[in-house]
């Protein structure tokens, strides 16, 4: 079987689940907040049923140019889009540092690329969900990738491109790439013994002037420190508040999650050492890759409650790493690797357009579409405001702006109008009238008018 069919089909199946499923979970933050920089015309600000939220644009740009594309009533098949673009350019920077670090056998960075891409985690649920998380990884894992080789190589130009990346990175979620960044670049020098690169003005001026960015965007285009203060308080909230219990369970549940998200190479590379002896060897960039892997995951292994989605940037590094073990199978195993991606290729067919469709969306409780054009109906011309903001009430609060004038964005309700309807996701007599009720998802949604 070959590595390069495989690559092509696992590419293609990225797709299958964008244009089927409705809004998932925090999908519907993204797109409301990038409709809304649209129509207000406030590109660097993003709000969320106008109100303000200091966060960074650049994915919201990206999903913009993605609605021009495919048209803003497909607004979540924009995100995914942009989200599947990312992952196969992080597909694409795994195949050149597979070239680069195992040699210039022809099916190597095919194997790589598709280990990438067959990952249950990226292609079952973060390779092409409508968050930023494929986005980030990528620009995080491709700043990695030229900072390898400009501190192996010694160039100054690919040392300004991992800047940019990683600057644009930054300009996607938070500052918390730049720690990421640091720590590989200071364990590339040591592996490589590179230190007299700290000597050199030109790597160290340009470095501290993309150190600049986030701070020029703090002060410039938002409130002094307010995203770095939001990134801080997400990644404390990691670890205040929890016992001891907490912190054990995760600590030994985190890295297994780590691993079995990363089916089925993972699972199968650990099967064939346990039940067929298979001794793998670590030649010395697998030992850089797996220093890397480490204080990446370090951060979030230590707290109580990292989320599998602060992992998605090192997928690539477990790519790269996996390839290098891979290709110390024999060749039935390998063989047995290459089957063992072709069945999840397979498996997300029915997957994509069948089972989560069913657990999502197929049920009449959890049809966020149907309620949002019941919604429309029922208020006909009259303004809608919200005071929903679970990812119920977003959904719907997104569906509906793509139906009505632009200029009639649903916005939050602040008490002091009337001859509106307004969405809430809890009973409230002082918002009027209770006209319907639904529950959704798991969750209420209320419609009042205020007379």
């Amino acid at each position: 079987m070959q590595a390069k069919f495989l690559l092509i089909l696992a590419a293609l199946a990225m797709f299958l689940p964008i244009a089927v499923m409705q809004y998932i979970g925090e999908e519907s933050y993204y797109t409301l907040s990038a409709y809304e920089i649209f129509v207000t015309g406030d590109w660097w600000h993003q709000s969320i049923f106008g109100l303000y939220w200091p966060k960074t644009p650049l994915y919201n740009w990206l999903i913009i140019a993605a609605a021009q594309v495919v048209g803003w009533e497909h607004l979540e098949i924009a995100a995914r889009f942009v989200s599947v673009a990312a992952t196969l350019g992080s597909a694409s920077f795994v195949f050149l540092m597979a070239k680069r670090l195992f040699g210039e056998a022809e099916q190597v960075p095919f194997l790589a690329a598709s280990i990438y891409l067959t990952m249950g985690e990226i292609s079952f649920w973060y390779g092409w969900l409508g968050y930023a998380d494929a986005t980030f990884g990528f620009f995080i894992f491709a700043a990695l990738a030229c900072l390898w080789i400009s501190i192996e190589d010694n160039k100054l130009n690919y040392f300004i491109y991992s800047l940019l990346l990683i600057s644009m990175a930054f300009m996607v979620k938070n500052i918390s790439c730049y720690a990421l960044y640091g720590m590989a670049g200071f364990i590339l020098l040591w592996r490589l013994q590179r230190w007299q690169l700290l000597k050199q003005p030109l790597f160290l001026l340009s470095g501290i002037a993309a150190l600049m960015v986030p701070w020029l965007y703090q002060h410039l285009a938002l409130n002094a420190g307010s995203n770095s203060t939001i990134a801080i308080g997400d990644a404390l909230r990691n670890f205040a508040g929890y016992s001891l219990a907490d912190y054990l369970k995760h600590w030994i549940s985190y890295p297994a999650l780590f691993i079995g998200r990363a089916f089925p190479v993972t699972l199968l590379l650990i099967w064939f050492y346990w039940r067929h002896k298979q001794r793998y060897s670590m030649s010395s960039p697998l030992i850089t890759l797996t220093w890397i892997l480490l204080a990446w995951l370090a951060p979030f292994w230590l707290s109580a409650a990292g989320t599998p989605r602060y992992l998605v940037p090192m997928y690539g590094l477990l790519a790269l790493l996996l390839t290098g073990l891979s290709l110390q199978l024999g060749r039935e195993q390998l063989q047995t690797v290459l089957k063992a991606m072709l069945i999840i290729i397979i498996l997300k067919v029915p997957y994509s357009l069948g089972i989560l469709p069913y657990i999502k969306d197929w049920r009449p409780e959890r049809d966020l579409n149907a309620v949002a054009e019941e919604i429309l109906q029922l208020t006909r011309d009259h303004t809608v405001r919200t005071r929903d903001d679970v990812s119920t009430g977003l959904s719907i609060g997104a569906y509906m702006d793509v139906r009505i004038p632009p200029e009639k964005y649903i916005r939050w309700y602040d008490g002091r109008e009337h001859q509106v309807f307004v969405l809430c996701d809890f009973l409230d007599p002082k918002l009027g009238e209770l006209k319907k009720s639904w529950r959704l998802r798991g969750d209420d949604v209320h419609l009042y008018w205020q007379p």
